[in-house]
């Protein structure tokens, strides 16, 4: 068996983006929204998208999620059959 084995152990390319790579990302962003908003500073150009945002519902969600954080969504799984009537569901006449 000389077939080299995948599974498991480090990947290249795998995990988290390095903090730099985050950060030269934010700088770039925030450059192009300074140029397409024609803004000075980094303050204007967050305080300009987050007005375009908001035009948008689901621009409204995100802000929303990121001030207020994101609600907890359960599902519940406690479901008994064996009571289960169609009749109580549906009205027959």
């Amino acid at each position: 068996m000389d077939e080299k084995k995948s599974h498991g152990g480090a990947r290249a390319n795998a995990g988290a983006p390095r903090k730099a790579e985050v950060e030269q990302s934010n700088v770039i962003f925030l450059n192009a929204i300074r140029e397409l908003k024609n803004v000075d500073n980094d303050l204007d150009a967050k305080k300009s998208f987050a007005i375009d945002l908001l035009s948008f519902e689901r621009g409204k969600m995100f802000i929303a999620e990121h001030l207020f954080g994101k609600p907890e969504q359960t599902v519940n799984t406690n479901l008994n059959v064996n009571d289960f009537n169609l009749k109580d569901v549906i009205n027959f006449k």
